[in-house]
């Protein structure tokens, strides 16, 4: 099976930039564990611009997802928790409604760029996941979706999805 890694795309330049969401809540508890403590409503205000497309996905400061993308994951029927994020933008007088996703998690994979000249040391593997997310060491939080999820989300004209293709390994 094939995996991408959702990464950044020029087209997320104009996405909505959240204002004030330093300490709103705690971002480390953006996981499986600590899911219930976050709020499950969070409105914030996004920075003033007459460039800003509410994409379907943001990817910062934390993964945002619409009702787009919530629906393709729900076809495939993987472990997904959402909190409802509404975004207001006032210059413009629209808001959006987004969601905060928690997939499942794995620190014991790692990933590497497909056909990147470094060497794997480890076993390649499959995970029978279409949406997840692997933590590297530096706990940095990678999302990673199959070949099947993506052609959905290309069929779905999602936007704002940046896809770079990785292969995932256990470490020796």
């Amino acid at each position: 099976m094939k995996y991408f890694e959702i990464q950044d795309t020029p087209e997320l330049k104009y996405a909505p930039r959240l204002k004030g969401w330093c300490g709103k809540f705690d971002v480390r508890n953006i996981k499986l564990d600590t899911f219930p403590r976050l709020p499950e409503k969070q409105i914030f205000f996004i920075e003033p611009s007459e460039n800003t497309i509410f994409t379907d996905i943001i990817l910062f400061p934390f993964l945002l997802i619409s009702s787009k993308v919530v629906e393709v994951i729900r076809m495939y029927k993987d472990c997904c928790f959402c909190r409802n994020v509404f975004l207001l933008d006032q210059l413009n007088r629209k808001s959006e409604l987004y969601f905060l996703p928690v997939f499942n998690e794995t620190s014991k994979l790692r990933i590497a760029e497909k056909n990147c000249c470094c060497k794997i040391q480890g076993r390649k593997v499959e995970v029978h996941r279409n949406i997840f997310w692997v933590r590297d060491p530096m706990n940095k939080c990678h999302t990673i979706i199959s070949l099947d999820f993506v052609e959905s989300l290309i069929r779905r004209e999602v936007s704002g999805l940046g896809i770079k293709e990785v292969e995932l390994f256990i470490p020796e």
